[in-house]
C-alpha cells in the first residue's frame, strides 16, 4: 500500500467513524434511559476522568470486586468508558 492509498483509507475510516457517532447519538435519543441502582449511581458520580478504582473504593467503602462489578454493569448499560490519563486508568460518563 502506498502513501496515497493509506491516506485515502484513513480518510474513509474517519468518515465512517463520524457517521457511526451520529448514529449512536441518534439511537441514544430514542432509547429509554437504563435503570440504575443506588449503588451504581454512587459510582457513576465518580466517573469524572479523575477517579481510579482505588479512589472509588476509598470514597464508597466498597471492595475492589464490588467496584469493578458495578463499573462493568455501568459499561454494559452504555453509561461509562475507561481511559488512561497520566498512566492511570480512570472512568468517564458517556
Amino acid at each position: 500500500m502506498n502513501e496515497t492509498q493509506f491516506l485515502e483509507l484513513m480518510n474513509l475510516l474517519k468518515n465512517i467513524e463520524m457517521k457511526l457517532n451520529v448514529l449512536v447519538k441518534l439511537l441514544k435519543t430514542i432509547m429509554p434511559k437504563p435503570k440504575i441502582t443506588p449503588e451504581e449511581k454512587k459510582i457513576l458520580k465518580l466517573c469524572d476522568k479523575k477517579n481510579t478504582i482505588d479512589n472509588m473504593m476509598k470514597k464508597t467503602g466498597k471492595t475492589r470486586t464490588n467496584v469493578k462489578f458495578i463499573l462493568s454493569q455501568l459499561r454494559s448499560k452504555g453509561l461509562i468508558e475507561s481511559t488512561k490519563i497520566k498512566d492511570k486508568l480512570v472512568y468517564r460518563r458517556i
